[in-house]
């Protein structure tokens, strides 16, 4: 089992500042409701922890808004809109890429956003959240007079682009090469450690919210374990959860 010392030190340092620590969590995938799902979103009340789910708007029926409406903590994100990949055989999978015209993919993040917005009314944030964290610098520009006021993909944010607000996730729970499992606590806690410490020491923006990126549809019992501790710790380091509604917020101003 992985020493959790290390990561109350860093969040103790940031409190000696007199500074709150902050951390915000995003999920994947959400189309419907489904056993996973309840576990997810009961997690997020027992803990009093926001979720944001990115949701993909092609495919979500109304189940899924059953189970929004009954967790206030939780939030909507648009998850693309297919989730289908357009790549090349050979490249990366990608969804939002210049594999199409730019015009079509805006044109299917409009339809998608129109599609949440009129499922989830106001606990809908348009925010892009790009399947596989991958999307084409030419497509960012357009986000904006696309309805969208945030971007969320993967690593330490560098300049938003004009108009949005980004912000990121910085911890993936999930080793995508080795079976879909957890990455193991070491690895979880290094992520996680590493960017609160580069925000302390501003060698990242100091003012993004650290982000933990699960997937509900592949959790095995290791991750539900060790999401219900980490919240357990941070909440008595006095680390403070933010809901998505607020980190995105300054993309209106």
């Amino acid at each position: 089992m992985a020493d959790w010392s290390e990561l109350k030190a860093e969040l103790q340092c940031w409190c000696d500042a007199g500074v709150m620590p902050t951390l915000w969590w995003r999920d994947d995938d959400a189309r419907k409701d489904s056993p996973e799902l309840r576990r997810l979103a009961a997690l997020s009340q027992a803990h009093g922890v926001p979720l944001a789910l990115a949701s993909i708007p092609k495919g979500s029926d109304s189940s899924l808004v059953e189970l929004v409406g009954m967790n206030p903590l939780l939030t909507v994100l648009q998850h693309g809109y297919s989730h289908e990949n357009h790549a090349p055989v050979g490249e990366r999978k990608c969804e939002l890429g210049l594999d199409r015209p730019l015009s079509e993919i805006r044109a299917e993040l409009e339809l998608g956003q129109g599609i949440l917005t009129q499922m989830f009314t106001e606990r809908f944030c348009p925010v892009l959240v790009p399947p596989w964290n991958r999307l084409c610098v030419e497509l960012v520009e357009l986000l904006p007079r696309a309805g969208f006021i945030g971007l969320s993909t993967l690593g330490p944010r560098g300049g938003s682009a004009l108009g949005l607000e980004q912000v990121n996730v910085h911890v993936d729970l999930i080793n995508w090469r080795a079976g879909r499992r957890f990455v193991g606590e070491q690895q979880a806690l290094a992520q996680l450690v590493t960017h609160l410490r580069m925000r302390r020491e501003a060698k990242a923006d100091p003012r993004e919210a650290t982000g933990i990126m699960t997937h509900h549809l592949v959790h095995d019992e290791q991750v539900w374990a060790f999401l219900a501790r980490l919240f357990e710790i941070s909440r008595e380091q006095g680390a403070l959860w933010c809901p998505a509604a607020s980190l995105f917020s300054a993309g209106t101003d």
